[in-house]
């Protein structure tokens, strides 16, 4: 049995002042009930641009830019005090202006009901196309309509997008009778999709996690999707994660007001423990509804409209790690149907009792997340400051307890509440917007423990007057238990004390600052790392460094870096350090690193080799090696069937037929397949994108390329944003780990790189490199080598044959048979026809394509169906019932 812990986070936000004026449920009651009020006029002069939204201080601490106790010492109002150099992306996610969404309501459209004017969906394809999420699904915004064509579904009840007074898309209904399925309703679950969307692509981003790895997801918001039959029926949990590479992935939807995240996490926790799943991901999108919930009372006392985003977040749960911090599942409060309503009742079913079981006092608990509304948001309604009467009800327990005095209530409400910072939608910030900063806070040493709590008004669906709430302690980790070691083949067991990574200072075109910051923010993140500074830092540090001696030697003069190899050098050897970061470090042939990015398109981890150095003078042999030390790296990540693909450049497919051959004579190698039609371990540029193999092989040159492009391809190329650096040499004579950063390499890739480093040395990678290199040779490598070295000297003239026949490139109908039939142009296919038996059921769906009818394999609530467009119907039944599929 397995402990749960929360392994990443992710919280976005969209800025969407044309949403809050049509879909919030503020102004729209206004408009259907009096449509000349003032209230409605003056709306539009308080509305915020997006840069005005992104500096808010609250908006930056839920990205993650400020922390919460930063936001408590800027003086309120807020909104009187932006943020100074506030930009999109911060640590935990981004702000998307609302052009950008409204395209990507299209994208994660499946079934034709968003519909973008034209000039509007060109602009969005060429600004999707530079974002580094969404850059390989630009070119499915498509076309786009003419205003002709939207104003004509407007006439069909469609729902309008506006930005300003200029009409961009529409959203049609999904049936024409149907009210669960009109333009409102299906407008307002795309929303809620597409924030869930994109708060789920930057916990892979931001966290690494491989979305494949996922195996349940919980979506956690206030809104359902389904039919007249079955107005809930769901399944947001499963819609979002197949748009985020979910592959592997089924889910639920999970429903209780606001309460409805702690419940989530919860249920993911417990799922984890009793060893059903191993990693799980908590999330919700936003809705437009509550957008300008409390507009009129800002427009009514001059204030700015604050309530203009849309939240999303996400969270990642999984086994232990022995660093993340704990759910402790035997510290959950629960608001019992017989607990009663009031405040005092509520307060001790959820945070008094659970602790006094776990024989814990209310100042134990570090920090309590509770409803974080931001308060300029709800005081001006008459609503107070939500938090902070939360905080001071935790406090007079505490007095009744007798576990502080009446004067120290003050005292503990600063000390273990926050200022409340998330937008007021609900389930948005109940509790959740704090488990990022909470779990940085654990992770560091700086608290112990934290309470989650989520409430929830059952009342509001009229089903019950009763109160709802649940909470869960997250609690540090007390790392892997001693019986337990950790080790590498053929190496001794090693406990899991800090792993001390050394970072050199000097190098970088960004300045000794910058080195600076990457590697505190590593010791901040990591708290297993021992962050080692060699050089002498020029500011203060919490970090330790070791001084290097003044270099006498003319070219030193300019060259720090130099004298700090040789501490680095000397760090290593001795054992002080077990790997080390720095850049310009001059490995002797024969060794060549292995680079570690995020790729944009589904945020996976893919491993590049190798990236710096020269595995081998021949262009092939270099790629070969390059691949085996690529899987060596793989398994001192915990990759134990790494897959691999070759990148088809040239000698590509030479050394495709070599590794081929190895892998044929016992060497454990499993090939990816490229996501192109024709399939084969040769990988294209799409497969690049998506992080398709595990291990991407290809020349040196290529592979510097890739990085570059990979990691600061959204900054234009002079400031590396992600990923993990160029990697470790990896070689037959390097018998240390050096990892390898560029001049360009910001703080964010500099912080990956040392715990890239760390990975590599608590994984054993030189054991790991010395069991792979005999494994390689003893499957004929060398004599592999030697023989194609050899024919090329006998090749001559005939160096250009290769280019017929070669792996991966269509051969044709080989076996002779029938050529497969083309599908018919794709259709919205939502009609279901039951009773094709499951072995048969892709033959009937080629027997309709053979017919000219567009048809697709599903799986319906009574078992396989196949799916035709509702005007096919009749055609697709007798067709199957012709050729015999159904009776």
């Amino acid at each position: 049995m397995t402990e749960p812990v929360v392994r990443g986070v992710s919280y976005c936000l969209i800025h969407a002042p044309n949403l809050l004026v049509h879909y919030g449920t503020t102004p729209a009651m206004e408009r259907r009930m009096h449509p000349d009020s003032a209230y409605l006029a003056r709306l539009p002069q308080h509305l915020r641009s997006y840069a005005d939204a992104l500096a808010y201080p609250p908006n930056q601490t839920y990205l993650g830019r400020l922390r919460p106790d930063e936001l408590a010492r800027i003086p309120r109002p807020w909104y009187e005090h932006p943020v100074e150099g506030a930009e999109r992306e911060a640590r935990y996610g981004e702000m998307m202006p609302e052009d950008e969404f409204l395209a990507l309501l299209r994208l994660v459209d499946t079934f034709d009901l968003v519909h973008l004017e034209a000039g509007f969906a060109a602009a969005m394809a060429e600004r999707l196309a530079a974002h580094p999420l969404w850059a390989a699904d630009a070119a499915r915004l498509g076309p786009g309509k003419d205003l002709t064509e939207l104003r004509r579904l407007l006439e069909e009840h469609a729902a309008p997008l506006y930005l300003g007074d200029r009409l961009v898309g529409v959203v049609r209904r999904a049936h024409e009778q149907d009210e669960t399925l009109s333009s409102h309703v299906m407008l307002e679950n795309l929303v809620t999709k597409a924030s869930a969307v994109l708060g789920l692509k930057h916990l892979f981003a931001k966290t690494g996690v491989n979305p494949e790895d996922v195996e349940y997801i919980i979506e956690c918001s206030e809104e359902a999707c389904g039919d007249m039959n079955q107005r809930g029926g769901g399944n947001f949990a499963k819609a979002i994660g197949e748009m985020a590479g979910c592959v592997n992935a089924t889910g639920s939807d999970t429903r209780s007001f606001c309460a409805g995240p702690t419940h989530a996490l919860i249920e993911a926790a417990a799922l984890i423990r009793a060893g059903v799943y191993r990693h799980v991901v908590v999330l919700a999108g936003g809705t437009p509804a509550k957008l300008g919930l409390n507009s009129r009372d800002h427009v009514a006392k001059g204030l700015p409209a604050l309530e203009d985003v849309i939240g999303a977040f996400a969270i990642h749960l999984s086994a232990d790690d022995y660093v993340s911090p704990r759910v402790r599942l035997d510290v959950v409060g629960r608001h019992k149907i017989g607990s009663g309503s009031s405040p005092q009742a509520v307060m001790e079913a959820l945070v008094t009792e659970p602790l006094d079981r776990a024989g814990l006092k209310l100042t134990d608990v570090d920090r309590y997340g509770v409803e974080m509304q931001n308060p300029e948001l709800t005081e001006p309604a008459g609503a107070g400051d939500v938090p902070q009467s939360n905080y001071k009800l935790i406090a007079a327990l505490a007095v009744k307890r007798g576990e502080i005095g009446r004067a120290e209530l003050p005292a503990f409400v600063a000390a273990h509440g926050m200022p409340g910072f998330a937008p007021t939608q609900g389930h948005i910030p109940s509790g959740v917007p704090v488990i990022g900063p909470v779990r940085e806070a654990i992770m560091a040493g700086e608290i112990q423990r934290a309470m989650i709590i989520g409430k929830g008004s059952l009342f509001l669906g009229r089903m019950t007057n009763l109160f709802d709430g649940v909470s869960v302690l997250l609690e540090r980790n007390p790392g892997k238990p001693a019986e337990e070691p950790v080790g590498a083949p053929g190496g001794p067991a090693r406990q899991p004390a800090r792993t001390a990574v050394g970072i050199t200072l000097h190098g970088s075109e960004l300045g000794e600052e910058e080195v600076l910051r990457g590697a505190e923010q590593a010791q901040r993140q990591w708290p297993d790392l021992e962050v080692v500074l060699i050089g002498t830092p020029g500011r203060p540090t919490a970090l330790r460094h070791v001084d290097v001696p003044a270099c006498d030697e003319p070219s030193c003069a300019t060259a720090a870096l130099t004298a700090e190899h040789r501490v680095m050098e000397r760090l290593l050897a001795s054992g002080e350090l077990a790997a080390a970061v720095t850049l310009h470090y001059p490995f002797p042939i024969g060794v060549a690193t292995v680079g570690r990015v995020v790729t944009p398109a589904r945020g996976r981890e893919m491993l590049i080799a190798c990236t710096t150095g020269t595995a081998a003078a021949d262009r092939v042999e270099a790629m070969v090696r390059s691949a085996v030390y690529g899987i060596a790296v793989a398994r001192a990540l915990g990759l134990s069937e790494p897959t691999v693909g070759v990148l088809n450049v040239e000698g590509a497919p030479q050394a495709e037929r070599i590794l081929e051959e190895m892998r044929q004579a016992g060497y454990p190698l499993r090939w990816a397949a490229s996501r192109r039609a024709d399939g084969g371990s040769l990988m294209r540029g799409n497969d690049v994108l998506t992080g398709e193999p595990d291990v991407l092989v290809t020349d040196s040159l290529t592979g510097n390329l890739l990085m570059k492009l990979l990691s600061a391809g959204a900054t234009g190329g002079s400031y590396e944003a992600t990923g993990y650096g160029y990697g470790p040499g990896v070689g037959p004579a390097q018998q240390q780990i050096v990892h390898i950063i560029s001049r360009a390499s910001g703080a964010p890739v500099i912080a990956g790189a040392i715990r890239y480093a760390g990975d590599m040395a608590r994984g054993g990678l030189l054991q790991w490199k010395s069991a792979e290199c005999a494994a390689a040779q003893a499957a004929g490598l060398d004599r592999l080598l030697a023989a194609r070295h050899a024919a090329a000297g006998r090749a001559g003239a005939r160096a250009g044959a290769d280019a017929c026949g070669r792996a991966g490139e269509p051969a044709g109908d080989q076996a002779g048979g029938p050529a497969p039939v083309a599908p018919p142009p794709e259709k919205v296919a939502t009609a279901e026809i039951p009773g094709v038996e499951i072995l048969q059921l892709e033959e009937a769906v080629a027997c309709l394509w053979a017919k000219g009818i567009y048809a697709r394999s599903g799986m319906g609530c009574t078992g396989p169906v196949v799916l035709v467009a509702d005007e096919d119907l009749d055609a697709a039944r007798a067709a199957l019932r012709e050729a015999g599929f159904i009776g």
